[in-house]
């Protein structure tokens, strides 16, 4: 790591040579944000699934990053893959400094594997086990879990909520949220613009 404070330019540049021919593409969005337009910076390098390990170790060169999630959504029934996330920040706490690093790879559904990233970043388990029970993702490496983090103990063994395929969840674990009504015994709630 360097103390020295890259441009969004210079982050992008130095990943790209780093890991190669694993990067497909990469751009950098800015936008303004909020009544003061601040400015948001996203770097967002396409890599291959072979080199997430790599783009971490890569990143953690430039600055130690914050994991904020792996994101991850099935690209359709028509799609071969599942489009995964990594998704970083760098720079927390520098003034006007911070960007975010979205790595972000196709996984084929049929071999969704990846490497675990806890044994450079720890705090990745979390968000690994998610996208095992979300996504059916088998991340290689990651300490097994004695339960569900994030899915009821009796949910169904090889069906995962966020896939768009035929394998759904049970109906009998659907529950009519909709149909309970509203209890009668809470006020309205507020729609603001009032004096408050």
């Amino acid at each position: 790591m360097t103390d020295k404070i890259l441009s969004p330019e210079e982050v992008a540049a130095q990943l790209t040579a780093a890991l190669g021919d694993a990067v497909l593409d990469t751009r950098i969005q800015r936008r303004a944000e909020g009544s003061k337009k601040i400015e948001n910076i996203n770097i967002w390098i396409t890599i291959r699934r072979d080199a997430v390990h790599a783009a971490a170790e890569e990143l953690m060169k430039i600055w130690y990053p914050h994991l904020s999630c792996i994101a991850g959504y099935d690209k359709g029934a028509d799609s071969p893959d599942l489009r995964i996330q990594y998704i970083f920040s760098i720079y927390g706490g520098v003034v006007k400094g911070e960007y975010m690093v979205i790595f972000s790879l196709d996984l084929p559904k049929n071999d969704a594997r990846l490497p675990t990233l806890t044994d450079i970043l720890e705090g990745a388990a979390f968000t690994e086990h998610e996208k095992t029970e979300y996504l059916g993702i088998t991340i290689d490496g990651l300490a097994p879990a004695p339960h569900k983090f994030f899915l009821p103990q009796n949910f169904p063994k090889d069906v995962y909520p966020l896939r768009k395929d035929d394998k759904k969840i049970p109906d009998s674990m659907i529950k009519d949220l909709w149909a309970c009504g509203r209890p009668v015994n809470r006020p309205p709630a507020p729609l603001g613009g009032g004096d408050e």
